[in-house]
């Protein structure tokens, strides 16, 4: 990227209309307007619409001549050009939206193309699914995509293209991805997926570099092609449904000019993902897509409440992100404009903000998340990615400015008062001796489980010894820990719902042991009918800490972070903030406010969302909020919002911290902290 202002920097209302129609119906498209589809973006102020070029059906909405143009564009093959055309000459940026991989037509036409898995080798398309699916590494089908690039690069003029479904979706099993297997890897069959096989994580690393590979030709051929134009793959799959054999890692997102993706999670997962494609996008601001329907694009005719995508917006907007909204066009072509009157003040909303985001996100702890490591090797229902998601979402609860780390982040690790890395796994050398350096030059970290025992052991001095047979084993504090384990105690210890890994380690602080339960789970016998209450007593270690070099490592054999009950939640907590040096925000806001904040120069911008107003907009009623500044504030201003002028807000400074009371919260709110 040059150093020119690009269109993206600035422009944070944006839109996709999801046009994945079939032609086999000549009613299909055929009320098709771009003025109307043009009309209902203005009214609901999009800066920057996505506009469909080819689907995953295959059909493109161009003239080509290597594959198919959808039939409704039959005598009016300019349609789609000049609803572009419309939009660019309105003062719009128009990005240019095309399917990889995911193309029905081509995969049927082409059968050579087609990826296989299973024994019988029958394509997904082939048993029933809905898209067929080509291999990136066919050599043919990478002439077609390039060739539909140019084609695209000729017809129309764009600022940028994004491009779909750059992950894989199944192992493949083609010929020629055999041929590469064999000769790069020595496979002359594919192992099983067995994460605790050292084949089976070679055979997955080469298909994230294959990925990586291919999203990386593309990038490449859209520039040669579309020299100024940006690029961004679908990163949705890094944080969303896939697991480490989609091949979506950081490796994707490096071609691409700024991360984003379409995301259906809570308003956690949300604010998780905001913050993990705030750490890792090459150009802010990050791209947030949501979907109007409520909940996903199957629901073509329940639209989300206002106050629903109000909240979804503004959360995006208080990590200074591009909010991206979601619609589906009916099959005749028509759009519902009640939709985009919706979206339209839903935005007005964000738009007194806009001018705000910019700085960088204060965070106080990172949260290790690593594509590389979506999944447990035992085969349990937790991974890195959950727990890092969870303990997210436990440090805002208590309000602990939070940011994500990535594979690509480790080099800056010394900005963290904490790092936390959860259930952590498959990550590199390179990356695992930035976390130990950062604890040598006097970092805390967090670790639990042992799915790492290579970091473990260069930090700690730590073996492995073995699992417990229990499947369900009991945490009792010790006298050292007795104060960290809240209302747990020796004799009502914590509960887990998992066998413990044991581990050796000399010169440490054992502050929880672990406690068996009574009886095995395959015992035909019981203490108690509905529980297995906690037997013997050891002393084997659970919770441990240990001081090494200037740091301090904190380790837990269970993921006590990745538990969502309000009493083991306080117990993490109390682990995390015994060593934790003082925050720079603390609040006494409810756990459902997030708190987010970020520094533009000495100044500190403060945004509070209420993430309970999802379904009507309830006052809360004001709360304080403690900023550690360097210097006594020129002043604290409750920034302007819809109707809302801006207003000076009164403080005490004391301790080296500036404390405010804020108004009544109705669902969103800024601050301004002016040094």
């Amino acid at each position: 990227m040059s150093s020119t202002k690009k269109w993206f920097t600035d422009c944070y209302r944006r839109n996709l209309v999801d046009m994945h129609i079939e032609d086999w119906d000549e009613e299909f498209l055929s009320e098709f307007s771009p003025e109307e589809y043009f009309a209902n973006l203005k009214c609901a102020h999009i800066q920057a619409p996505m506009i469909y070029l080819q689907s995953h059906v295959g059909n493109c909405y161009f003239p080509t001549k290597v594959g198919h143009m959808h039939a409704a564009l039959k005598g009016r093959e300019d349609l789609i050009r000049r609803l572009v055309d419309l939009c660019r000459e309105n003062g719009m940026k128009v990005v240019g939206y095309y399917s990889l991989i995911y193309n029905t037509r081509e995969e049927d036409n082409h059968p050579e193309w087609r990826m296989y898995a299973g024994a019988d080798k029958l394509s997904p398309h082939q048993r029933g699914g809905r898209y067929g699916l080509c291999c990136p590494n066919n050599p043919e089908y990478r002439e077609f995509v390039e060739t539909q690039i140019r084609e695209m690069a000729e017809y129309f003029t764009l600022d940028g293209m994004f491009y779909d479904m750059t992950f894989w979706p199944v192992v493949c099993e083609c010929p020629h991805c055999m041929e590469r297997y064999k000769r790069e890897l020595g496979f002359d069959k594919l192992p099983r997926a067995d994460w605790s096989d050292p084949d089976w994580i070679r055979l997955i690393r080469w298909r994230e570099a294959s990925m990586g590979e291919f999203a990386r030709f593309v990038t490449e051929t859209t520039r040669r092609y579309m020299p100024g134009v940006s690029v961004e793959h679908n990163y949705a799959m890094a944080v969303a449904g896939g697991d480490s054999t989609c091949g979506s890692t950081e490796l994707v997102n490096e071609q691409c000019d700024y991360a984003g993706g379409d995301l259906y999670g809570d308003l956690y997962n949300h604010s998780f993902t905001a913050k993990y494609y705030y750490g890792v996008t090459k150009n802010q601001p990050f791209e947030y897509m949501t979907c109007r329907c409520d909940r996903t694009l199957g629901a073509h005719t329940v639209t989300k409440t206002e106050e629903q995508l109000s909240t979804e917006v503004m959360l995006t907007a208080a990590h200074h992100g591009a909010s991206f909204i979601i619609d589906a066009i009916d099959p005749k072509g028509t759009l519902d404009s009640r939709v985009y009157d919706r979206i339209g003040r839903v935005f007005e909303r964000q738009l007194p903000y806009e001018q705000y985001f910019s700085g960088e996100l204060i965070a106080d702890v990172g949260v290790y998340y690593a594509t590389t490591g979506r999944y447990n090797s035992r085969g349990l229902n937790y991974n890195n990615k959950t727990c890092a998601i969870n303990s997210t979402r436990t440090l805002i609860e208590n309000h602990v400015p939070v940011g994500v780390v990535s594979n690509s982040s480790t080099s800056r690790l010394g900005g963290y008062k904490a790092v936390i890395a959860p259930a952590i796994a498959g990550i590199s050398e390179k990356n695992r001796a930035y976390l130990v350096k950062y604890v040598d030059d006097g970092g805390l970290l967090y670790i639990s489980g042992v799915e790492d025992m290579a970091l473990l052991h260069q930090l700690l001095g730590a073996e492995f010894i073995g699992y417990t047979d229990e499947t369900a084993v009991y945490i009792a504090p010790t006298e050292q820990g007795a104060e960290l384990f809240c209302e747990f105690t020796p004799e009502y210890p914590l509960p887990t719902e998992i066998s413990l890994p044991k581990i050796a380690v000399a010169d440490c602080e054992i502050l929880g042991v672990m406690r068996p339960p009574y009886t095995k789970a395959n015992e035909r016998r019981f203490a108690s009918i509905h529980s297995n209450p906690p037997g013997r007593l050891t002393n084997i270690p659970a919770i441990i800490t240990k001081q090494v070099g200037r740091g301090r490592v904190i380790w837990s054999a269970a993921p006590i972070e990745n538990d969502g009950r309000i009493g083991i939640k306080r117990v993490f907590m109390s682990l995390l903030t015994k060593y934790l040096p003082e925050t720079t925000i603390k609040s006494n806001a409810p756990r459902q406010v997030e708190l987010v904040s970020f520094a533009r120069g000495a100044d500190i911008l403060i945004s509070a969302v209420d993430l309970l107003c999802s379904d009507e907009l309830l006052p809360l009623q004001g709360f304080e909020i403690s900023v550690k500044v360097d210097a006594v504030p020129k002043c604290i201003k409750r920034v302007a919002g819809r109707d809302k002028p801006e207003r000076e807000v009164e403080f005490e400074y004391f301790g080296g911290r500036a404390v405010f009371k804020t108004e009544t919260l109705v669902m969103f709110d800024m601050y301004k902290i002016e040094i």
